[in-house]
């Protein structure tokens, strides 16, 4: 069956959305100093999208996706942002600076919708004759 956008359900969706809002932070500043940025491609961060591939795949390519490897690398992603932004923050005359910048956070965030859409997702099942128009 080749991919259609129409017939995939919302967590399908989800998924491709939040693979692409994760590609697109990676332009954006992941450290940012106010004095100098950096984005997610200069920090080796686009390294975090290997573990989109599984999910946007299975979706693609519409078949289930396990819940155990699926649930573990949104889950990883977004502990790998967290792990990021900590690394980024340091003390500072007692208070702590965190030097994250936006496309960390909104990576963080696309991997929560990311586990989100792998709950919800259900691959199309198809009709006889639409199996035999895809033959």
């Amino acid at each position: 069956m080749q991919f259609s956008w129409s017939n995939t359900n919302l967590g399908g969706k989800i998924i491709l959305i939040s693979t692409v809002i994760a590609i697109i932070s990676m332009f954006l500043p992941w450290v940012d100093t106010t004095i100098s940025t950096s984005n997610g491609w200069q920090q080796l961060a686009f390294v975090l999208l290997l573990l989109y591939i599984y999910p946007t795949m299975q979706t693609v390519r519409n078949q289930s996706i396990s819940l155990i490897y699926g649930s573990l690398t949104s889950i990883i992603a977004a502990v790998a942002a967290v792990a990021f932004m900590e690394y980024k923050t340091i003390p500072f005359e007692g208070v702590n600076l965190c030097f994250a910048g936006q496309g960390t956070y909104l990576f963080f965030a696309t991997s929560v919708f990311l586990f989100a859409g792998i709950l919800k997702y259900q691959p199309t099942t198809m009709t006889s004759v639409e199996d035999t128009e895809t033959k």
